[in-house]
């Protein structure tokens, strides 16, 4: 069998040796294809195997759903004095971008004056359904409500 040479180097050996190179780099590199959705929106809990409240409350009810929902709490302004509990008080909240609405109530107002936080109660009318959440909503340095904490209420 004949043996072609580059110079004095045998090709046979320099291409396995190259071979066996690359496939050794190869499997050091870090190459990962993401699994799951594709959705940037929604977290992917990569740690957890029990999904919690917060989890599903995050994934039906985004970021801009909270900031609807914030807004019309800032549009009740002087409704909510503390420490009056507005139980009574219902507003209807609609997101026209996601299309998801609910009707936040039970507004909580006990502590607004000593944290800047109030508590309340919001449905929300999601593509996953119509669900109860319970939340937090506290003033920034603007004075403005900002969603805090949303969960899934036990119904």
């Amino acid at each position: 069998m004949r043996s072609y040479t580059a110079g004095h180097i045998k090709i046979q050996h320099f291409v396995a040796t190259v071979f066996c190179f690359s496939v050794f780099l190869g499997g050091c590199s870090h190459v990962t294809v993401p699994m799951g959705a594709s959705n940037i929106d929604t977290p992917t809990v990569i740690t957890g195997s029990i999904p919690s409240s917060t989890d599903i409350a995050y994934s039906d009810v985004n970021e801009d759903d909270r900031k609807i929902i914030a807004e019309n709490l800032d549009k009740l302004g002087s409704g909510l004095t503390p420490p009056s509990s507005s139980a009574e008080l219902s507003v209807h909240w609609l997101n026209a971008l996601s299309g998801n609405s609910g009707t936040l109530s039970q507004i909580d107002t006990a502590t607004l004056s000593e944290t800047g936080c109030l508590s309340f109660q919001t449905t929300a009318n999601t593509i996953a359904g119509i669900k109860l959440y319970s939340g937090t909503a506290c003033r920034d340095i603007t004075q403005k409500f900002s969603v805090t904490t949303l969960t899934v209420a036990d119904a």
